[in-house]
């Protein structure tokens, strides 16, 4: 018995019934908001979203809250001619929101230069013939993806005196006459577009590889609709989908392969509407609106723990009339630059205790309940488990989950899997629990843990192994 199943056979069975089946209720009834004075002083960037009234209603504006600062801004003017502009997103760079909006009676997609006494600058130009909503960065800010007419389109950009303007158009997804593809999403590595199909309950996500043109089912459930694809810097994927056919929304997270098991999140409440993921690149936290408090309002959240902020300490949840969705976070050119490097790499181990316990485990974006264990018994040290991250990465940090940890351990890393560099070494590391290892300074395609001492009479046992860097 490894320590965390000591520890869960003294929990209730409704806490243990959160963590049961791949995609079980790991959701939370009423979950509380952490204190205010809590809220992580790592975020320090800027927050933009939208709020209405109803949709379609006229009365969306589009909001910029400020973290550095503590300000709040309504961007959006009555200047600008637009009606309900929403869906707003940052490039890359910070320097524009592109969103939606109605002019000259269609649905059209916009850029707006922040900072500027500019006016938006519309990208797509239609008085009708053409519905233009959903805009998305690619990772580099040189193209637009957004849906147009029930198909996904790619828009490459260019910057000139006279503004941003799009140089070509290309179809991604190649719709069938009236099909409705809409809210894309790019990997990444623009290999890949994710995108919602259908309309209802029949809403469903799905993954077309651009080079080859293969379309995938990514999440699909029968009668259960599942929508808003957002992808984070490490390629894992946020979306919303409904509890069960009662029509309550929850976020999910996926790994990048289809195959891969969808996670209901422990953020979600489980009796009210979950969605607009908004992931911050390089770190476990996400934005989102829940209507917990009774109308859509916004939080943030820490994906791993479920841990809960209202943003209503800066004034963003002020106007209780209204829904406050669609939000999207830029942290900088220094947050976007750190992502998860290992998640879903080849992994290798010393030993394995079972095998069910392998070194993938430790790998697999689940932090609870799937597991690596090492060999246990007198005579088996040293022990260790690596990851192979596909090409040579700076390392910055790496977060072990120990299940039944190490007292003398390195984190070590290596060009070749042969040769080995210490990045970090301890002689009083800890039984169980999250350890994050910051400020670290290493180059390299391997990294391992390298143990030499068990805290533990068990074996070395980590529900997953993190390493971040660019």
């Amino acid at each position: 018995m490894k320590v965390k199943n000591l520890v869960a056979g003294m929990m209730t069975g409704v806490v243990l019934n959160m963590f049961a089946g791949a995609a079980g209720a790991a959701c939370i009834t009423n979950p509380a908001a952490q204190p205010d004075a809590s809220f992580p002083a790592t975020l320090t960037g800027k927050l933009v979203y939208h709020s209405y009234v109803t949709y379609g209603d006229g009365t969306s504006q589009i909001f910029l809250y400020d973290f550095s600062a503590r300000s709040l801004t309504q961007l959006s003017k009555a200047s600008w001619g637009i009606k309900d502009p929403m869906n707003a997103v940052f490039s890359p760079d910070g320097k524009w929101i592109a969103f939606m909006g109605v002019t000259n009676n269609a649905w059209n997609v916009f850029m707006y230069q922040l900072g500027t006494s500019n006016p938006p600058v519309n990208m797509t130009n239609s008085t009708g013939a053409t519905r233009n909503e959903d805009p998305k960065f690619s990772a580099d800010g040189k193209t637009l993806v957004f849906k147009q007419n029930g198909d996904v389109k790619q828009a490459t950009l260019s910057y000139t005196s006279a503004g941003p303007a799009f140089t070509s158009i290309v179809s991604l997804t190649n719709a069938p006459s009236g099909a409705e593809y809409s809210m894309p999403y790019l990997a990444p590595d623009a290999s890949a577009v994710y995108y919602a199909t259908g309309t209802g309950a029949n809403m469903g996500l799905m993954k077309r590889t651009l080079a080859t043109g293969v379309t995938a089912v990514f999440d699909h459930p029968a009668s259960l609709q599942t929508y808003y694809p957002v992808v984070r810097a490490d390629g894992n994927v946020f979306y919303a989908r409904w509890k069960d056919t009662g029509g309550l929304d929850q976020i999910y997270e996926k790994t990048a392969d289809p195959a891969s098991t969808p996670n209901q999140l422990s953020l979600n409440d489980c009796v009210s509407n979950n969605s607009d993921p908004a992931p911050v690149n390089g770190t476990n936290y996400l934005f989102f609106s829940s209507t917990t408090a009774g109308g859509y309002q916004l939080y943030m959240a820490d994906v791993t723990t479920g841990q809960r902020w209202s943003l209503t300490q800066f004034g963003v949840n002020a106007d209780g009339t209204k829904a406050k969705l669609g939000s999207n976070y830029y942290g900088g050119p220094a947050a976007s630059q750190t992502v998860l490097l290992s998640q879903g790499h080849p992994a290798g181990a010393s030993a394995s205790y079972n095998a069910s316990l392998t070194p993938d485990k430790a790998f697999d974006g689940n932090t609870t309940s799937t597991r690596w264990d090492s060999p246990e018994g007198t005579g088996v040290d040293p022990q260790w488990i690596s990851v192979d991250l596909g090409a040579a990465k700076n390392i910055s940090s790496v977060d072990l989950y120990w299940d039944a940890g190490a007292s003398v351990y390195q984190i070590q890393t290596s060009s070749d899997n042969v040769n080995w560099t210490t990045l970090y070494s301890t002689t009083n590391g800890v039984a169980y629990g999250h350890v994050k290892l910051s400020n670290l300074n290493g180059h390299g395609r391997y990294v391992r843990m390298y143990g030499t001492k068990r805290a533990t009479q068990w074996g070395y046992s980590l529900d997953e192994m993190q390493v971040w860097g660019s």
